[in-house]
């Protein structure tokens, strides 16, 4: 329901720009059915595709995402929509004067090639999407997962795709330790996103000299202990900050997180169910004030 309230807005405010800017009432050149069709579908076209992302990062839990898409559809709607009805208004003019053919068309071929450049971008984007989705889906069946690793392994699959393979626990043990090596720390993250990695491979990542490869790695909540205790005395306050939600990591190396340097993750751990009751008070106490108050607001009795 809240998604159709949505849409309903998006389509009044851009309705009412477009109106506002064109003035259909003023004259009937403003208009004409060929620009006023235009800038219809255009804006039809933006808001479509628009609302189906804003679905996607809605499921996806991609909130951030969701706030700039709620800005942008109806932004980018009215500003296509704007520029097709503006093509069409001057295809028309162009047909109608007279003069060298470059200077009447040239306006027209510019708008037009404006138009084409941005529905071709959002076909693109959704089809790279599509794929990317279909990559990540834990339910491939064994047929759908062998020709994803055939296609990658043949180079044939798109960047975004193939990472988000490697982070589906459906990909292949080898093709995940061929990754783990790769030269290119992009495809080591990708690797350590996948919670169904050889602990061997997880391991080494662990130790990975690409702090972004560790911090990715700490987002696997199935990780054997040595190595969550590992990640927990990383050098990077982000990695030990991300471990720190992990309900598996031991003991010790929790205890360690709440005496953490980094006050950014001593509130991280403030957070934490787990926390003793001496630990907790041990929060409460803390020189820092976010800590302070991430304890008393969450820390419990």
């Amino acid at each position: 329901m809240e998604a159709l309230i949505i849409l309903a807005a998006w389509i009044a405010a851009v309705g009412a720009v477009d109106i506002a800017v064109i003035r259909p009432w003023k004259s009937q050149a403003a208009r004409a059915p060929l620009a006023v069709m235009l800038g219809t579908a255009a804006a039809a076209w933006v808001i479509g595709t628009g609302f189906f992302g804003y679905r996607q990062l809605i499921a996806d839990g991609a909130w951030t995402g969701v706030s700039i898409a709620m800005v942008f559809v109806p932004a980018k709607a009215i500003l296509i929509s704007l520029i097709a009805y503006g093509a069409g208004r001057s295809f028309l003019s162009a047909r109608a004067a007279s003069g060298p053919p470059m200077a009447r068309w040239a306006l027209p071929a510019l708008l037009a090639g404006v138009l084409v450049y941005s529905i071709g971008s959002d076909i693109s984007r959704l089809h790279s999407s599509a794929l990317e989705r279909h990559a990540r889906d834990p339910a491939l069946t064994d047929a759908e997962t062998a020709a994803l690793a055939q296609k990658i392994r043949a180079g044939g699959a798109a960047r975004d795709e193939a990472a988000a393979f490697l982070g589906n626990p459906r990909c292949p043990a080898d093709l995940l330790a061929e990754f783990a090596v790769s030269p290119d720390a992009y495809w080591r993250s990708a690797v350590a996103r996948n919670d169904a990695i050889d602990p061997a491979i997880a391991a080494k990542l662990a130790g990975d000299p690409d702090e972004q490869v560790r911090f990715y790695l700490a987002f696997n909540r199935k990780l054997p202990p040595e190595i969550l205790g590992q990640l927990a005395a990383d050098s990077s306050d982000s990695v030990r900050d991300t471990v720190v939600w992990t309900d598996t990591l031991p003991d010790e190396s929790f205890e360690r997180l709440v005496n953490d340097s980094s006050a950014k993750v001593r509130a991280t751990a403030a957070l934490q169910s787990r926390l003793s009751k001496t630990q907790r008070e041990k929060l409460r106490n803390d020189p820092e004030e976010r800590v302070r108050e991430a304890a008393n607001r969450y820390g419990g009795e």
